[in-house]
């Protein structure tokens, strides 16, 4: 089918890919839009930039050489070279480095390039002709610009069931999602061919399964395909069988080999042309979500309610395999239900709709969210380009040492009674957008120059990010009123990105001047801060980069209305002293965010003065702020934090904690808390890779041959045993010491106690 006139079409575009064919580069595209999937394929020209003054050199590559008006960070003019494909640009990079002359922007990604220069943000606008193939509609140079469009997604839950002897599939489930609409299929071994129910099938071959696995997913075409560690496990495995039964694992949506593969730290990356794939405990992790622990059961329950039709880690293996052999629909329900379960898990937190906003906002596509250097790159270096400049590649970045980060004060160690915590609002991006600092603006640090508090020059009138951040402030207090929290905590995530890059090595526009004048412009507001407000009833005894902890002694009766008036305050004082000091608006905003009735700073352990990051206060008659202490930690355990909590809410309501520790700890030696001794650590790569050291987590996960994810484990007198062989003889002088005793004292050494003062060694022996 072919369509001969122009068509319009806004698409949503989620994959991008480029390759070298008789000597052409091509850009290709993949999207969904109101009219189904779309495929765009563009011919380019790849370019990188050398300095003009390079005249003498020799490139074996056909090319074309253009001047440009554009400039070097050494303020030097550039010429563009442009090359019929993108492997003749690399070989020409390694050429020209061979005979030390440097090139600019040679290592951005053609497809990344042709997108930012166009100001397209994953939505774009296609107008040109166009074919149906593939399942798609292929246009071919259409003409394209910005738009705004929201995709309907088709999105594809998938789950394996395997033989754990040898990885060989025992099943798959499919659970496809669209509109409210849902499509499910089940496919298991078994003896011989045929249909069990609606959508359970069996089949008598491993291969045939496998084939219908490709098959299945050609027919379903998700743009999306999600799934419970999918990509280190589910999609792994089906890649190795594939291999094994000499199956072409051809998923993607123009029938080429999809590949995953492993890089560092255990993460694992696909490319599946035409579709993306997104991990449940990864996505969730990278959208600040935080739990006990990131197995599907645990997330199940917590966010659902309901979880899996096999509870029992214990047994677990054993009764999957039984109903392999005994009941195929239960099995497959069981399949199912997982597939089910990660569905509406990224349906219950609208996951979908938080990665959308983000990538409208910052260009990236759906599953590249965390590459934030690339994120400036996008939105920056259009803005450079037309600024007149070019930049250099990230291997030439010039490195020095870190910048010194947020200034912490030294606590003091105490119990605080009415305590006012203030904040900054988005530190780091007002400290930017006041004091203009920013790449171009330090460039051009000569051109009508501003001093920061910190003696680092920047131009007041040549710069990028900070009128980038005006206009992101302002759609943020849009969506504030609209209640669009996807939007507002969108633009957070990508503001607050901006000192993290700029900071970073890898940042092509990094310099240590850029860092250090917002951190230290930081660390100097904490201060001068710390200085205006104490007098003789008010006292600062924290500070934690953005945040001040006034301690008030005298008498009120408005909490509230005391936090607004100290916080209006400071905003005056800065608004007039940057406006006197600097002749700049003062963007800086602070808030009075909350009020604790009594706060615990407390000291360091084995050392003298407050511990920094780690408080407890108390918000309400009953409710318990931690930060930094044990009970928000996730690898203690439930009795450390139960322990912690009640000890906690005794001190504050001045109760009689040392008869409650001593029976605590009767309690424990006598196995009460038996259910509460388990650890939980997540292996943070293959628990086969631990060689060097092997950490208590890591031995526990050998003693049951497990690989990846959340290892429980309890510490018994043979030491950690996973929970899965349920011991018995727990070490409970072990919890007491590395668990109670460290909680207890850091605490109570407020009060000249400790844990041994209180609970003695008779009482210990006595057990």
């Amino acid at each position: 089918m072919n369509n001969s006139k122009p068509s319009f079409i806004d698409a949503f575009l989620f994959t991008d890919e480029w390759n070298d064919f008789n000597n052409r580069n091509s850009l290709i595209f993949w999207g969904t839009s109101d009219e189904g999937t779309v495929k765009l394929i563009f011919k380019n020209k790849p370019v990188f930039f050398v300095d003009h003054s390079a005249q003498n050199f020799n490139l074996q590559f056909s090319h074309l050489r253009k001047q440009t008006k554009l400039k070097s960070f050494s303020l030097k003019p550039v010429d563009a070279i442009y090359f019929n494909t993108q492997d003749e640009l690399l070989r020409a990079e390694e050429n020209l480095l061979s005979q030390n002359i440097k090139t600019y922007e040679s290592d951005v990604i053609p497809t990344k390039r042709f997108l930012m220069e166009k100001g397209i943000n994953a939505q774009v606008k296609i107008e040109g002709k166009f074919s149906k193939q593939e399942n798609a509609l292929v246009f071919h140079n259409p003409k394209i610009s910005p738009t705004n469009f929201t995709p309907n997604l088709k999105i594809a839950s998938i789950d394996i069931e395997t033989n754990v002897k040898d990885n060989s599939l025992y099943s798959y489930a499919i659970h496809l999602t669209q509109n409210g609409n849902e499509h499910k299929i089940v496919r298991v071994l078994g003896d011989e061919n045929k249909q069990l129910s609606d959508f359970v099938f069996q089949h008598e071959f491993e291969k045939i399964i496998l084939e219908n696995f490709i098959s299945d997913i050609q027919k379903f075409d998700p743009d999306i395909i999600i799934g419970w560690n999918v990509l280190g496990f589910d999609l792994t495995i089906l890649e190795e069988r594939a291999k094994v039964r000499n199956v072409k694992f051809t998923i993607g949506r123009d029938n080429s080999i999809s590949k995953i593969t492993q890089r560092n730290a255990g993460r694992y990356f696909v490319r599946i042309s035409g579709r993306i794939v997104l991990d449940g405990p990864m996505t969730l992790r990278s959208a600040f979500y935080n739990f006990e622990d990131f197995k599907l059961e645990t997330v199940a329950q917590e966010l659902l309610g309901t979880g899996k039709t096999i509870e029992s880690d214990q047994d677990k293996v054993k009764q999957i395999n039984y109903l392999f052999e005994n009941d195929k629909l239960k099995f497959a329900e069981y399949n199912l239900t997982d597939c089910i379960l990660v569905s509406e898990i990224f349906a219950k937190v609208g996951i979908i709709d938080q990665l959308i906003t983000r990538s409208k906002l910052s260009g990236l596509f759906l599953d590249q969210l965390g590459q934030m250097t690339a994120a400036f790159d996008h939105f920056y270096l259009p803005k450079f380009h037309k600024a007149g400049f070019v930049a250099p590649n990230v291997k030439d970045i010039y490195s020095t040492q870190h910048s010194a980060g947020g200034y912490v004060f030294d606590p003091k160690p105490g119990l605080y009674e009415n305590v006012f915590v203030l904040d900054f609002k988005s530190l780091y991006p007002s400290i930017i957008q006041t004091f203009k600092i920013d790449p171009l603006s330090r460039l051009l640090s000569n051109e009508n120059p501003l001093q920061t508090p910190v003696n680092i020059k920047f131009s007041r009138t040549h710069h990028i990010l900070p009128n980038f951040i005006n206009e992101l402030m302002e759609h943020r207090e849009t969506a504030k009123k609209n209640n669009d929290k996807n939007l507002s905590q969108a633009i957070k995530i990508l503001m607050n990105s901006f000192y993290g890059v700029m900071g970073s090595y890898g940042c092509r526009f990094y310099h240590p001047n850029l860092p250090d004048a917002i951190t230290g412009t930081g660390q100097w507001l904490l201060q001068q801060s710390k200085m205006f407000l104490e007098k003789d009833d008010v006292k600062v005894i924290y500070g934690d980069t953005d945040s001040l902890f006034v301690h008030v002694t005298s008498k009120f009766e408005d909490a509230d209305k005391i936090g607004n008036s100290i916080a209006e305050n400071l905003n005056n004082y800065w608004n007039k002293r940057i406006k006197k000091e600097f002749n700049l608006e003062s963007h800086l905003e602070i808030e009075y965010e909350k009020y604790y009735s009594k706060l615990v700073l407390t000291s360091m352990r084995g050392r003298e003065g407050g511990a920094k990051k780690r408080y407890a206060g108390l918000i309400s008659k009953d409710k318990i702020e931690f930060v930094g202490m044990e009970f928000v930690r996730s690898d203690w355990t439930k009795l450390a934090k139960n322990f912690q909590y009640e000890l906690y809410f005794k001190i504050f309501n001045e109760e009689d904690y040392e008869n409650w520790i001593r029976n605590f700890v009767n309690d424990l030696l006598s196995g009460s808390y038996n259910s509460d001794l388990v650890y939980k650590k997540r292996l943070r790569k293959s628990s086969e890779a631990y060689t060097k050291t092997q950490p208590p987590h890591v031995k526990a996960a050998r003693m049951i041959n497990q690989k990846r994810g959340t290892v429980n484990y309890f510490i018994t007198k043979r030491g950690p045993i996973p929970t899965e062989l349920n011991p018995k003889d727990f070490d409970y002088q072990h919890y007491i010491e590395k668990q109670i005793k460290p909680i207890t004292d850091s605490v109570l050494m407020l009060f000249g106690k400790s844990f041994h003062s209180i609970v003695n060694a008779k009482q210990l022996d006595l057990f």
